[in-house]
């Protein structure tokens, strides 16, 4: 899709809740929620971030739980930070998992416990086969699907602003879908892992956790989280343990893929 086709898109939902009666979170609760719920996900895709700001806190006021409220939150916390607000959008991500009984450990763990946490993590990975891991239940946890969401956004933001949150995250993330079944945002959770891995120049196991996340991409057809990925993979791992030139199309298909679905943070770094 077009950012002209985004910007068609809004200003017909846009429309849409003009028509709305004055009372229309009361008597029309769920039709709301859901115009303007795409009309902040079109805002967001043409870079309104003030008009996202307004129209998020509106729906946040008004919904009733937080399932409703999480598409003004994730539009909300990726508005801030195109405006380079990053602690600010990593402060309401913590928030909003806090609401969903998840919270990073505070103080951050040392590193000596973190090693320890890190190493079993990587263990339990290492003996799993490729079908074994995609044959593992689905997430059925809404709560849990919802902070892997979450999870997703925190990797960019923390790498760029408080690193020190990042390998932390990551483990929570993995841990989770580990404990509770695989999803969608499960694909992000073990690419970021094979960044890691790749980071203490584990090749092998590197190789391993991000054909893991491709396997996942594909057997929920994520096309949403392609650019993210990609880019992990294909920049990361894969651009040291095989020729370059082969990384080029999957490249420049996460490119276009972000581009097309609005991860526009994701495709420039294709």
């Amino acid at each position: 899709m077009s950012l002209a086709a985004f910007s068609i898109a809004a200003s017909y939902l846009k429309a849409g809740i003009d028509m709305f009666p004055r009372d229309h979170w009361e008597q029309h609760y769920d039709l709301s929620i859901e115009l303007y719920s795409l009309y902040l996900e079109a805002e967001y895709c043409i870079c309104h971030t003030e008009e996202v700001g307004r129209v998020a806190g509106e729906v946040i006021t008004a919904a009733k739980s937080f399932q409703d409220k999480q598409r003004a939150y994730l539009c909300l916390i990726k508005a801030l930070s195109v405006e380079n607000k990053l602690e600010e959008a990593i402060e309401i991500s913590f928030n909003a998992l806090s609401q969903l009984d998840v919270h990073c450990p505070s103080p951050l763990p040392e590193k000596d416990a973190f090693m320890t946490n890190w190493k079993e993590t990587k263990t339990k990975l290492e003996k799993m086969s490729d079908t074994e891991f995609l044959n593992l239940k689905e997430m059925s946890d809404s709560s849990k699907i919802s902070a892997m969401k979450f999870f997703h956004l925190l990797f960019l933001y923390t790498f760029y602003s408080k690193q020190c949150y990042l390998p932390t995250l990551i483990i929570q993330s993995t841990q989770m879908t580990l404990n509770y079944g695989i999803c969608k945002e499960s694909s992000i959770a073990f690419s970021a892992c094979s960044y890691v891995l790749l980071e203490f120049q584990d090749f092998k196991g590197s190789e391993h956790v991000g054909r893991l996340s491709l396997g996942i991409l594909e057997k929920f057809k994520a096309q949403e989280y392609i650019s993210q990925v990609y880019v992990l993979i294909y920049v990361g791992i894969f651009s040291w343990v095989r020729n370059f030139k082969l990384n080029l199309e999957p490249i420049m298909i996460g490119y276009q893929m972000g581009m097309q679905t609005g991860d526009i943070q994701h495709a420039i770094f294709n």
